[in-house]
């Protein structure tokens, strides 16, 4: 997680604040309504500490679609080892031949 991502609910997280028959466990429901959408990681880690872990707070909320980021990837691509990663055609590189006789 990065220092200035923000967190925000989802629709489904608004729902669960509003609703109590959610089922989220008390610290989970009391987590959820101090994840505002303007607070940055930075500050919300130490408003979740005394709940728990706030990246395992975060994250848990996160899996149940209660919450997003706005700093949120698509999955990274794995890579096997072995496998190149970048490729470049020997011509292309700023010390072929090629390029010098430009």
């Amino acid at each position: 997680m990065f220092d200035v991502e923000i967190f925000y609910k989802t629709e489904l997280g608004r729902m669960a604040v509003s609703d109590r028959s959610y089922g989220l466990q008390q610290r989970m429901r009391a987590a959820l309504i101090l994840i505002d959408g303007k607070t940055p990681w930075v500050t919300l880690q130490s408003m979740l500490k005394p709940l728990g872990d706030p990246a395992d707070i975060v994250e848990n909320l996160s899996q149940l679609g209660l919450l997003e980021s706005d700093h949120q990837l698509p999955p990274m691509p794995v890579i096997q080892p072995g496998t190149a990663v970048f490729s470049m055609p020997a011509s292309t590189g700023p010390m072929s031949t090629n390029a010098a006789s430009r």
